[in-house]
């Protein structure tokens, strides 16, 4: 599996962010209209593996920046990814609201 998982982030990073984000409208459309299909989940995948692209390359400029400046550190851009315990799940608070992040198309410059 992790083969497999390598070879899609290859593949992934070949496509540049300009081609990529040119999709965004189409399956953001796909994904928000929910069906129980096959189709439907492909779109919100094809959304999240764009959505990754947009990700890594804002991280990689933020600290190819942060290099480029002698002496200052750089301020995380975001919260540090957690890694899951092997075999092993964390309970879920469900006192509290599930809180869900809307869907926001690029900035086009």
């Amino acid at each position: 599996m992790e083969k497999v998982l390598t070879k899609l982030a290859e593949q992934l990073a070949a496509f540049d962010e300009a081609s990529l984000t040119s999709l965004w409208d189409k399956y953001e459309g796909l994904a928000r209209e929910f069906q129980p299909t096959k189709k439907w989940e492909q779109a919100v995948m094809v959304l999240g593996l764009i959505q990754v692209l947009r990700w890594k390359n804002h991280l990689f400029n933020h600290h190819w920046a942060a290099q480029q400046q002698p002496g200052s550190s750089p301020e995380n851009p975001s919260r540090p990814l957690a890694r899951p315990k092997t075999g092993s799940r964390r309970p879920v608070d469900q006192s509290k609201p599930a809180k869900v992040l809307p869907f926001v198309p690029p900035k086009t410059e």
